[in-house]
Formats: structure tokens, C-alpha cells, sequence
């Protein structure tokens, strides 16, 4: 544990020196010709004379102070290599997805023709003329004809394209192919589950980018009609007598210039949203998702309810307190907020309870179509087991609960019919109730 705190520490510290390294316009150039772009020292200089430009343009519109400007100024030139960083960062991993979804379209329909991995990639690779793909694909080529491996010599070598491209899908692909090439059998029926498998998944990747996008956008436009209105109040300001105008206070000049600095820093996170890696997008909101779960599974009334009162309840005393004193706004405020206090657990229970059904029905048809691909040589229950563990966070837990129980009565049917029991969703319930039965027939192939 210590030794992992140790490496988690480490990698904190080489972020954050890296951060510091990008000021430095070598190494700025560095990291994006690690993206495969070109950045010339004569485009960053044009960057930073409009920056530059453009914070001293703002600062004398607010009527800032020579030495607030420069603080503007200054705040501006540090966030720009970040920004220009996550503008190419965002173009590469859009790149890299396009990789993955043409490759793994393309391999399907490769390995649907002649059913072999090694004929597949090389028609594939062919789709490719350059980049990194190419590269990764000739690995993976090299590593099969060579016929060098440990273990399984396919699955090592597409592991060469799972390796530089970390997504779920792939997993999928590669498992039924690595089936196919070693039991054969037709194949068909599967590769089309995993294209429209693929389609839904590609789909959902670019409705999550185009939802970033919006984002963004909404971010700006409303950071862009607060200034206007600024601008407009500290023109009125300026119209006024000198005896009245407060735009040369200190503490006017000092808001303001807080002001500017807090919008700076909303544009570079919602530009650092916007580029960061799908991969990673997908990740997170996998261990979002499970902590939700968690609050809906391991939640008990009771224990949270004391935990309401307990921060409910000194806020009504306060608010009653203001009401018998006649401050009836702040009476009214401070009630308002004890009754969301007091109920703070039932609304966290709903929102978490909401989310998780919304990501199960996103997710499960997904693990019925696994489970189709592995039926087609496995039984129900060592299909059930094989999915653990690539399942969704929000299906992991119940799918290890339904394995051991039928571990113990594989011919029941009760434990189909826990499987998500709490959410009571109809669909999952039928689907269960079709496993069942395909168990019972004695028949693991689902035509």
C-alpha cells in the first residue's frame, strides 16, 4: 500500500512538473509533435502577441491599473500553452477514435469474408496508407508471421492493438475472432452483432463530443454576455462625475482584475474538458457510475436520516430564531435551505437511483450481445461467468452474485429473477427469464 501511495505521489509530482515544462516553448513543441502535429516557433509568437494584445485591449476597457493590467496579462500568457496544448491534444484523440471505430469496422468485415486473423489485418492495414495505426497493424502482422509467442499466438498479437488502443470495444472483437480462428463454425450472425454493437458504440462516442462541444460553447457565450453587461455598467460609471464614479477604488479595480482572472480560468477548464481523452471520459464514468451504485445499494434510511436532522435541524432553529426577530427574508432563506437539508438524503437517493437505471439501460443490451457471441459455444452459466470481468460497474456486482448462486443451484430459477431485483426494470426481467429457459433447453447456441 505504502509503495502504491509512493508511485500515486511520484506521478502527481511529474504532472505537475510537466505543467510548469510546457512554459518553456521547446517543450511545448515537444508534446505536440508527440501528437503528430508540427508547431513552428513562429505560430506561438503570433499566439502570444494576440494574447498579449488582447488582455491589454480588456484591462483598458475596465479601466484597470498599469500594474493590474500586467496581472491580466500575465495570467493570460500562462494558460495560453495549456490551451494550445488541449486544441491539439483534442484533434489527435479524435484521430485516435477513428482509428479504432474504421479498424475494428473494417477487421469485422475482413474476418466475416475468410474467417483469418492474419488475412484480416493485412486487409486492413491496407485501409491505412500512414500513422500510427499503420505502424500498430504492422506489429501485430510481423508478431503472427514470425510465429513467436508464450502463449496464445493471436490473442498476444492483436494484444499489440489493445495495448496502443485502450478501448472496451476491442476487447469484444478480438475475443470472438480469437474464437472463431481456433474453433471455426460460421461466424456470421456474430460479426453482426459486434457491427451494430459497433455502430451504437461509435454513435455514443461522438454524441459524448458534440455534447462537450455544446458545452463549451454555452460556457463561452455566457462568459461573453457577462463581460458585455460589465462593460456596459462600467460604461454608466464612467459617464458619472468624477466625485461619484468608484471605478478607480481599490477595491472596484481589484474585482474587476478577480473577475477577468476567474473567467480566464473557466475558459481553460471547459477547453480541458473538451480534450480530454474519450478513453479516459469512458473511465470515469465508469467509477461514476459505481459510486452511484453504491449509494443506491449500500443506502439505509435510517443512518442517513440522522445525518439530515442532524445538519436540518440547526439551520430551522437559526431560521425560526430570524423570524421571531422580524428578519423575514433571512427567516425565509434559512428555512428553504433546512427543508432541503432534512430531505438532502431522499434527493441524493433519487438522483443516484435515476442515474443507475438511465446506465443500466444503456448498458445491458450491450451485455446481452456478449452474451450471444459466447452462447454460440457456452452454456448460460460459463457465458455469465466469462462477462464479469469486462461488465459495466453497474452490472459487475450482480453478475458475480448471479455466478455463485448458480453456482450453488444451477437449475433455479430465482436467482434470474434477482438479478437487478431492486431497480424492477421489465426489460432486464424478460431477458433473465430468456436465459433461464435457454439453460433449461440444454442449448447454448442462440440463432
Amino acid at each position: 500500500m505504502n509503495r502504491k501511495l509512493e508511485e500515486e505521489k511520484k506521478s502527481r509530482n511529474h504532472r505537475r512538473n510537466s505543467r510548469f515544462e510546457l512554459f518553456h516553448p521547446g517543450n511545448l513543441q515537444r508534446e505536440i509533435d508527440s501528437y503528430g502535429y508540427s508547431f513552428s516557433m513562429g505560430k506561438y509568437s503570433v499566439f502570444i502577441f494576440v494574447t498579449v494584445a488582447g488582455a491589454i485591449g480588456c484591462s483598458a476597457l475596465f479601466s484597470l491599473r498599469w500594474y493590474l493590467m500586467v496581472l491580466i496579462v500575465m495570467a493570460c500568457t500562462a494558460v495560453l500553452p495549456f490551451l494550445i496544448l488541449d486544441g491539439y491534444k483534442q484533434m489527435y484523440e479524435h484521430r485516435q477514435f477513428l482509428d479504432v471505430s474504421d479498424y475494428m469496422e473494417q477487421v469485422l468485415y475482413s474476418f466475416r469474408l475468410n474467417q483469418k486473423i492474419l488475412l484480416s489485418l493485412k486487409d486492413t492495414r491496407s485501409l491505412f496508407e500512414e500513422g500510427r495505426m499503420y505502424q500498430v497493424l504492422g506489429e501485430a502482422i510481423n508478431y503472427i508471421e514470425q510465429g513467436s509467442f508464450e502463449k496464445d499466438l493471436y490473442r498476444e498479437a492483436l494484444g499489440i492493438v489493445e495495448k496502443a488502443y485502450h478501448a472496451n470495444r476491442l476487447l469484444a472483437v478480438h475475443e470472438y475472432m480469437c474464437t472463431v480462428e481456433s474453433n471455426g463454425g460460421a461466424c456470421k450472425e456474430g460479426i453482426d452483432l459486434l457491427l451494430q454493437d459497433k455502430a451504437v458504440w461509435a454513435e455514443n462516442v461522438m454524441l459524448l463530443q458534440e455534447d462537450k462541444k455544446a458545452a463549451r460553447m454555452r460556457v463561452i457565450f455566457s462568459l461573453f454576455v457577462t463581460v458585455f453587461l460589465a462593460v456596459v455598467f462600467h460604461c454608466v460609471y464612467r459617464s458619472m462625475p468624477a466625485r461619484y464614479s468608484i471605478i478607480y477604488h481599490p477595491i472596484t479595480q481589484s474585482a474587476t482584475t478577480l473577475y477577468l482572472i476567474l473567467n480566464i480560468w473557466i475558459v481553460r477548464k471547459a477547453n480541458k474538458q473538451i480534450a480530454k481523452s474519450w478513453i479516459e471520459a469512458e473511465d470515469m464514468e465508469e467509477e461514476k457510475m459505481y459510486e452511484y451504485f453504491q449509494i443506491v445499494t449500500s443506502f439505509q434510511e435510517k443512518i442517513e436520516m440522522k445525518k439530515s436532522l442532524i445538519l436540518g435541524i440547526p439551520l430551522f432553529v437559526f431560521g425560526a430564531a430570524a423570524g421571531l426577530r422580524g428578519h423575514f427574508l433571512a427567516a425565509s432563506v434559512l428555512t428553504a435551505g433546512s427543508v432541503l437539508l432534512l430531505n438532502q438524503h431522499k434527493i441524493g437517493y433519487r438522483i443516484a437511483y435515476d442515474r443507475v437505471v438511465r446506465e443500466i439501460n444503456r448498458v445491458f443490451p450491450g451485455w446481452l450481445m456478449e452474451m450471444a457471441l459466447l452462447l454460440q459455444g457456452n452454456n448460460v452459466q460459463v457465458s455469465i461467468e466469462k462477462t464479469i470481468e469486462t461488465a459495466p460497474a453497474v452490472l459487475k456486482t450482480d453478475l458475480q452474485r448471479l455466478s455463485d448462486s448458480l453456482k450453488q443451484t444451477p437449475n433455479a430459477l430465482e436467482p434470474y429473477l434477482g438479478f437487478l431485483g431492486m431497480f424492477r426494470l421489465s426489460s432486464v426481467l424478460s431477458s433473465m427469464k430468456m436465459l433461464y429457459a435457454i439453460s433449461e433447453s440444454g442449448s447454448g447456441i442462440v440463432r
